[in-house]
């Protein structure tokens, strides 16, 4: 299980899963925060329309980054992420940028459709992308706490399954950037709710501090992606964390709080 790959192209700076980059056919890219054209606490690939950074620049990010999927903005359809377990199709190419949903919630996308590039979001939470590359499908989930606590990950993969036949055994799947467990520190309701879904397992990936629950979110992921038949072997976990780590590449909503930007994570079929 190696770790995401680094790629400097000018100003910008991105990681790749070695799983992805093994099949020619899905072009994808976790995005950090160099690269793009915002300023002040947004600099500079910000990706986020809410906070006050200016729609137009960000639109210009969105640019940015679809071409190096091959793409424009006008390729692109994002998830409206609100820590639901809504997940959704995607059925043909959009005719320009666009909200699936319409702007509602949901926080998790699939598509077979080539060209189409799925966008999603982080800033400490989990963004979780999934490739068969037997049917010919991807998909891209958002998953902070909440996320997990509903199991979005497993839930992609069964509408996955339910929409285009893919098998769990086929896929490839790649944990971004996101909160390690030293950073995750929380309170009695976070494990509690984990506790529910999880059973006496959650033990396998907690520790206490305190008054403090640290609870590694990663690797929950990893197990849950695993029961659903997908094969350690084509799973990608990055180690890196977003608070912890260097803040010139990385914004961190723990660290921060609202005075930042938010990062993007993009997959796409060729």
């Amino acid at each position: 299980m190696p770790d995401l790959i680094k790629t400097e192209l000018d100003s910008m700076v991105y990681f790749s899963s070695p799983q992805l980059l093994a099949h020619p056919r899905v072009k994808h890219a976790f995005f950090t925060r160099q690269g793009g054209l915002s300023k002040g606490v947004f600099e500079s690939l910000n990706f986020r329309f809410t906070g006050g950074d200016d729609k137009e620049t960000v639109m210009r990010n969105y640019g940015v980054a679809a071409r190096v999927l091959g793409g424009t903005e006008n390729d692109i359809v994002r998830t409206m992420q609100k820590h639901t377990d809504r997940i959704e199709i995607v059925g043909s190419r959009p005719d320009s940028f666009s909200f699936a949903c319409d702007g509602e919630p949901v926080d998790a996308l699939i598509t077979n459709v080539p060209g189409v590039i799925l966008a999603g979001f982080y800033a400490d939470c989990q963004l979780v992308m999934f490739y068969d590359h037997k049917a010919g499908v991807i998909a891209v989930a958002h998953s902070g706490w909440r996320g997990v606590q509903q199991e979005i990950a497993r839930k992609t993969i069964e509408k996955m399954t339910a929409a285009y036949g893919v098998r769990p055994r086929d896929l490839a799947c790649v944990v971004g950037p996101s909160i390690c467990r030293s950073c995750f520190e929380t309170d009695d309701d976070v494990y509690e709710a984990l506790r529910a879904v999880y059973g006496e397992k959650i033990g396998d990936f907690t520790y206490r501090e305190g008054e403090k629950w640290h609870i590694d979110l990663k690797n929950i992921t990893y197990s849950s992606l695993i029961s659903a038949g997908v094969p350690p072997y084509n799973i990608d976990i990055s180690t890196i964390c977003p608070c912890c780590g260097d803040p010139s590449l990385w914004w961190s909503h723990r660290r921060q709080g609202e005075a930042r930007g938010v990062h993007a994570g993009m997959i796409a079929l060729t």
